[in-house]
């Protein structure tokens, strides 16, 4: 029941105004272990956050998408959603991505993107209390676009919906004492899942409550029930788990892929005076550079070789022919990002990059970190994903004459088999 004092609002049902999505994901991610479990790639390449994300997109009356996160941390969780996943947001939603710093608890982060969304609401002359609010966990990648749809469409109905899964395991209450005090029927027990949606209002009111009665719940759905009323609940989906632990990520076995691909690229240039050297779009201090119809950066020409021939989709004369004067003098930078994005749209992501530069001078270890880091970026995979190496061709041929420098790169491939 509402305390004393708060009128209990009272809700336009059905909900007709817009819908919010908030993805949480402040969390410290202890329990997964080195690293931030949201920031995480799956076996498909992406993210785990940007799969959670993605299940909102097409949501009718979809506004916009508020991110919890870290203080301090917006700018790591746009660099790990990606310059075309947050473009792509941009185009989908009317007022986008938006990011909220979190708090100590998920109750303290959700208040907060709540308190975005009632500012958002202020300005826009919106209703509050007709305004549709999904909350999600960042870390369940694998619910649904059908679930969010149910769970919206129950809660514009009721005010309040959230989606329940029969227990696998029997339940027990157990003492402190170290024995068990009760064994409740698992026939009617159910557990929560997320996406959980609410009346923006209400749901903000109801907050402001639990901080007034410094009462900490363990879901949005806890909090609605004590302060405002009654939940409404659908079936939740199986498959629509929290990720926890690392081992709560799919392995990559042969139950996950349908196909591993190894692809092998090769390139060479000649060495010229008044032309930059260029490896993988990192600039050498060098008297001479590569030439080329297009930047001729070596390293990049072979690591797009790779990924195209792994995926089957030929070669970089095939998408990028030197008869085209549009690849006159172009970034082969941006041109492995379109080559990596044919390759994500036929169905693969990219597992790892295996790089050996073959050049007599100069020696490449000072740049071998920034060379690396910046494939790991426009390939949009870690890091430590991706190798560089350098070898000398000891004299030999025209690599060895210095009037020449070579590429080799093999990009390991995957196709994800989605359930």
């Amino acid at each position: 029941m509402p305390q004393a004092g708060l009128q209990k609002p009272r809700m336009p049902l059905p909900l007709t105004g817009p819908a919010y999505a908030v993805i949480t994901a402040a969390g410290s991610s202890i329990r997964f272990g080195e690293g931030k479990k949201e920031l995480f790639r799956l076996p498909d390449g992406k993210t785990v956050l940007q799969t959670a994300i993605e299940a909102f997109f097409g949501l009718p009356a979809l506004k916009g998408i508020i991110i919890t996160c870290p203080p301090g941390s917006e700018d790591t969780m746009k660099e790990a959603l990606g310059v075309d996943f947050l473009s792509e947001a941009q185009s989908r939603l009317e007022d986008g991505l938006l990011f909220c710093p979190g708090g100590a608890q998920r109750q303290d982060s959700v208040f907060n993107a709540l308190s975005l969304l009632m500012n958002l609401a202020s300005q826009t002359n919106a209703q509050p209390d007709s305004t549709l609010v999904l909350i999600h966990d960042g870390a369940r990648p694998w619910v649904s676009r059908d679930l969010v749809a149910q769970v919206a469409n129950a809660a514009r109905t009721s005010g309040a919906c959230i989606p329940l899964v029969d227990l696998a395991d029997t339940p027990k209450v157990v003492s402190i004492d170290g024995t068990i005090a009760q064994h409740p029927d698992r026939a009617s027990i159910r557990a929560a899942q997320t996406p959980q949606a609410f009346a923006l209002g209400p749901l903000y009111a109801a907050n402001l409550l639990a901080i007034q009665d410094q009462a900490i719940f363990t879901d949005d759905s806890a909090l609605w029930d004590r302060y405002i009323g009654m939940v409404q609940y659908i079936p939740g989906e199986r498959d629509n788990k929290k990720i926890t632990y690392k081992e709560d990520i799919p392995a990559m076995s042969s139950s996950i892929f349908e196909k591993l691909r190894i692809g092998e690229g090769w390139d060479i240039h000649p060495l010229v005076p008044g032309r930059p050297l260029l490896l993988g779009g990192v600039r050498i201090e060098n008297p001479v550079g590569e030439d080329g119809h297009s930047d001729a950066d070596v390293l990049w020409h072979a690591i797009i070789d790779a990924v195209l021939g792994a995926a089957g989709l030929g070669d970089i004369g095939t998408h990028f022919p030197p008869s085209d004067h549009a690849w006159k003098n172009a970034d082969s930078g941006r041109l492995a990002k379109i080559a990596a994005k044919l390759v994500r749209e036929a169905g693969f992501s990219i597992l790892n990059i295996d790089t050996t530069v073959i050049l007599e001078s100069p020696r490449l270890g000072p740049n071998k970190e920034a060379i690396r880091e910046q494939i790991a970026s426009v390939l949009e995979i870690p890091v430590d994903c991706v190798s560089v190496k350098a070898k000398t061709a000891e004299k030999f041929g025209a690599v060895g004459a210095g009037i020449a420098i070579e590429a080799r790169a093999v990009a390991l491939l995957a196709r994800y088999q989605s359930n």
